[in-house]
Protein backbone atom coordinates (compact mmCIF):
# COMPACT_ATOMS: atom_id res chain seq x y z
CA UNK A 1 0.00 0.00 0.00
CA UNK A 2 1.18 3.51 -0.80
CA UNK A 3 0.75 6.04 1.99
CA UNK A 4 0.99 9.68 0.94
CA UNK A 5 1.84 11.75 3.99
CA UNK A 6 0.88 15.34 3.25
CA UNK A 7 1.55 18.32 5.46
CA UNK A 8 -1.17 20.97 5.58
CA UNK A 9 -0.77 24.35 3.88
CA UNK A 10 0.61 27.42 5.57
CA UNK A 11 -1.49 28.46 8.57
CA UNK A 12 -1.56 31.56 10.71
CA UNK A 13 1.17 31.82 13.33
CA UNK A 14 0.26 30.16 16.59
CA UNK A 15 -0.89 32.61 19.23
CA UNK A 16 -3.27 32.66 22.17
CA UNK A 17 -6.22 33.54 19.92
CA UNK A 18 -5.83 30.22 18.10
CA UNK A 19 -5.61 28.01 21.16
CA UNK A 20 -8.65 25.72 21.14
CA UNK A 21 -9.79 24.94 24.67
CA UNK A 22 -11.98 22.08 23.48
CA UNK A 23 -9.09 20.30 21.74
CA UNK A 24 -6.40 21.67 24.04
CA UNK A 25 -4.12 22.55 21.15
CA UNK A 26 -3.37 25.30 18.67
CA UNK A 27 -5.89 25.33 15.85
CA UNK A 28 -5.19 28.14 13.37
CA UNK A 29 -6.77 28.10 9.88
CA UNK A 30 -4.93 28.33 6.57
CA UNK A 31 -3.67 31.66 5.33
CA UNK A 32 -4.46 32.73 1.78
CA UNK A 33 -1.00 31.49 0.83
CA UNK A 34 -1.82 28.17 2.48
CA UNK A 35 -5.00 27.87 0.43
CA UNK A 36 -3.01 28.55 -2.75
CA UNK A 37 -0.44 25.94 -1.72
CA UNK A 38 -3.20 23.39 -1.20
CA UNK A 39 -4.53 24.02 -4.70
CA UNK A 40 -1.03 23.53 -6.15
CA UNK A 41 -0.74 20.27 -4.21
CA UNK A 42 -4.13 19.10 -5.40
CA UNK A 43 -3.34 19.99 -9.01
CA UNK A 44 -0.21 17.89 -8.82
CA UNK A 45 -2.09 14.88 -7.41
CA UNK A 46 -5.27 15.24 -9.48
CA UNK A 47 -4.51 12.22 -11.68
CA UNK A 48 -3.71 9.90 -8.77
CA UNK A 49 -6.43 7.59 -7.50
CA UNK A 50 -6.74 7.54 -3.73
CA UNK A 51 -8.94 4.95 -2.08
CA UNK A 52 -9.50 7.40 0.77
CA UNK A 53 -8.15 10.62 2.22
CA UNK A 54 -7.56 10.71 5.97
CA UNK A 55 -7.01 13.96 7.83
CA UNK A 56 -6.26 15.31 11.26
CA UNK A 57 -9.26 17.03 12.81
CA UNK A 58 -7.39 20.35 13.14
CA UNK A 59 -8.67 23.10 10.85
CA UNK A 60 -5.51 23.54 8.78
CA UNK A 61 -5.44 19.85 7.89
CA UNK A 62 -9.19 19.61 7.21
CA UNK A 63 -9.08 22.65 4.92
CA UNK A 64 -6.14 21.19 2.98
CA UNK A 65 -7.87 17.82 2.68
CA UNK A 66 -11.10 19.45 1.46
CA UNK A 67 -9.21 21.20 -1.34
CA UNK A 68 -7.45 17.96 -2.28
CA UNK A 69 -10.79 16.15 -2.33
CA UNK A 70 -12.21 18.64 -4.82
CA UNK A 71 -9.52 17.59 -7.31
CA UNK A 72 -9.29 13.84 -6.74
CA UNK A 73 -12.91 13.04 -5.81
CA UNK A 74 -12.18 10.83 -2.84
CA UNK A 75 -13.95 10.50 0.49
CA UNK A 76 -12.39 12.11 3.57
CA UNK A 77 -12.20 10.46 6.97
CA UNK A 78 -11.39 12.89 9.79
CA UNK A 79 -9.50 11.40 12.72
CA UNK A 80 -8.01 13.21 15.71
CA UNK A 81 -5.35 10.50 16.04
CA UNK A 82 -3.47 12.23 13.21
CA UNK A 83 -3.15 15.52 15.11
CA UNK A 84 0.16 17.32 15.51
CA UNK A 85 2.40 16.30 18.40
CA UNK A 86 1.12 17.80 21.64
CA UNK A 87 3.68 20.40 22.71
CA UNK A 88 2.17 20.67 26.19
CA UNK A 89 3.17 23.77 28.08
CA UNK A 90 5.13 25.15 25.12
CA UNK A 91 1.80 26.27 23.66
CA UNK A 92 1.34 28.82 26.41
CA UNK A 93 4.92 29.36 27.53
CA UNK A 94 8.22 28.90 25.71
CA UNK A 95 11.39 26.84 25.93
CA UNK A 96 12.91 29.76 27.87
CA UNK A 97 10.80 28.60 30.80
CA UNK A 98 12.41 25.14 30.70
CA UNK A 99 16.16 25.76 30.19
CA UNK A 100 17.41 22.51 31.72
CA UNK A 101 14.91 20.39 29.85
CA UNK A 102 15.62 22.22 26.60
CA UNK A 103 19.38 21.70 26.89
CA UNK A 104 18.71 17.95 26.87
CA UNK A 105 15.81 17.97 24.40
CA UNK A 106 17.72 19.89 21.71
CA UNK A 107 20.42 17.20 21.58
CA UNK A 108 17.83 14.70 20.23
CA UNK A 109 19.72 11.85 21.83
CA UNK A 110 16.53 10.34 23.23
CA UNK A 111 12.82 10.60 22.56
CA UNK A 112 12.00 13.23 25.15
CA UNK A 113 8.45 14.57 25.42
CA UNK A 114 7.63 18.25 25.38
CA UNK A 115 6.96 19.53 28.93
CA UNK A 116 3.64 17.94 29.91
CA UNK A 117 3.21 17.03 26.24
CA UNK A 118 3.95 14.13 23.92
CA UNK A 119 7.03 12.32 22.73
CA UNK A 120 7.46 10.90 19.24
CA UNK A 121 6.55 7.46 20.59
CA UNK A 122 3.28 8.85 21.95
CA UNK A 123 2.39 10.21 18.51
CA UNK A 124 3.27 6.93 16.80
CA UNK A 125 1.23 4.94 19.34
CA UNK A 126 -1.97 6.82 18.51
CA UNK A 127 -1.32 6.92 14.76
CA UNK A 128 -0.35 3.24 14.62
CA UNK A 129 -3.77 2.12 15.81
CA UNK A 130 -5.48 3.90 12.94
CA UNK A 131 -2.88 2.84 10.36
CA UNK A 132 -3.30 -0.81 11.39
CA UNK A 133 -7.04 -0.48 10.74
CA UNK A 134 -6.36 1.09 7.34
CA UNK A 135 -3.93 -1.68 6.37
CA UNK A 136 -6.60 -4.29 7.09
CA UNK A 137 -8.88 -2.61 4.51
CA UNK A 138 -6.46 -3.65 1.74
CA UNK A 139 -6.39 -0.25 0.08
CA UNK A 140 -3.92 0.35 -2.72
CA UNK A 141 -3.24 4.01 -2.00
CA UNK A 142 -4.30 6.49 0.67
CA UNK A 143 -3.43 10.05 1.65
CA UNK A 144 -3.03 11.27 5.21
CA UNK A 145 -3.18 15.04 5.54
CA UNK A 146 -1.61 15.93 8.84
CA UNK A 147 1.35 17.77 10.38
CA UNK A 148 5.13 17.95 10.20
CA UNK A 149 5.85 16.33 13.55
CA UNK A 150 3.25 13.65 12.95
CA UNK A 151 4.69 12.81 9.55
CA UNK A 152 8.16 12.25 10.95
CA UNK A 153 6.84 10.11 13.80
CA UNK A 154 4.77 7.98 11.42
CA UNK A 155 7.76 7.41 9.14
CA UNK A 156 9.95 6.36 12.06
CA UNK A 157 7.23 4.06 13.34
CA UNK A 158 6.57 2.33 10.04
CA UNK A 159 10.28 1.90 9.28
CA UNK A 160 11.08 0.86 12.87
CA UNK A 161 13.52 3.74 13.36
CA UNK A 162 14.01 5.07 16.92
CA UNK A 163 11.78 8.10 17.36
CA UNK A 164 14.55 10.49 18.38
CA UNK A 165 16.03 9.94 14.91
CA UNK A 166 13.05 11.71 13.33
CA UNK A 167 14.99 14.95 13.62
CA UNK A 168 17.75 13.57 11.39
CA UNK A 169 15.66 13.44 8.21
CA UNK A 170 16.78 16.96 7.31
CA UNK A 171 14.58 20.01 7.27
CA UNK A 172 11.04 19.69 8.67
CA UNK A 173 8.40 18.83 6.07
CA UNK A 174 7.35 21.95 4.15
CA UNK A 175 3.75 23.07 3.90
CA UNK A 176 1.86 20.91 1.39
CA UNK A 177 4.90 18.69 0.88
CA UNK A 178 4.45 15.04 -0.03
CA UNK A 179 6.24 12.10 1.60
CA UNK A 180 5.47 8.59 0.36
CA UNK A 181 5.89 5.33 2.25
CA UNK A 182 5.48 2.01 0.48
CA UNK A 183 3.92 0.01 3.29
CA UNK A 184 4.63 -3.70 3.43
CA UNK A 185 4.15 -6.21 6.21
CA UNK A 186 7.92 -6.45 6.28
CA UNK A 187 10.55 -4.08 4.94
CA UNK A 188 8.48 -0.98 4.24
CA UNK A 189 10.24 1.66 2.14
CA UNK A 190 10.47 5.44 2.36
CA UNK A 191 10.00 6.28 -1.32
CA UNK A 192 9.83 10.08 -1.09
CA UNK A 193 10.42 12.59 1.69
CA UNK A 194 9.41 16.25 1.80
CA UNK A 195 8.81 16.77 -1.92
CA UNK A 196 7.50 20.29 -2.38
CA UNK A 197 8.59 21.03 -5.96
CA UNK A 198 4.96 21.75 -6.89
CA UNK A 199 4.91 24.61 -4.37
CA UNK A 200 8.01 26.29 -5.75
CA UNK A 201 6.76 26.53 -9.33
Amino acid sequence: MEIYLIRHGESFQTSSEYFCEEKQTMNPPLTQKGIEQAHKLADRLKDIKFDKIYASDLDRAVQTADILKSYVNSDIFINKQFREIDMGEIYKKSWNDFPELYSKWILHEEDMPYPNGESGADVWYRCKQQINEIVNLNYKRIAIVCHGGTIRSIICGILNIPQHRRFYFGMPPKNCSVSIVIYKEKDSILHTFNDYTHITK
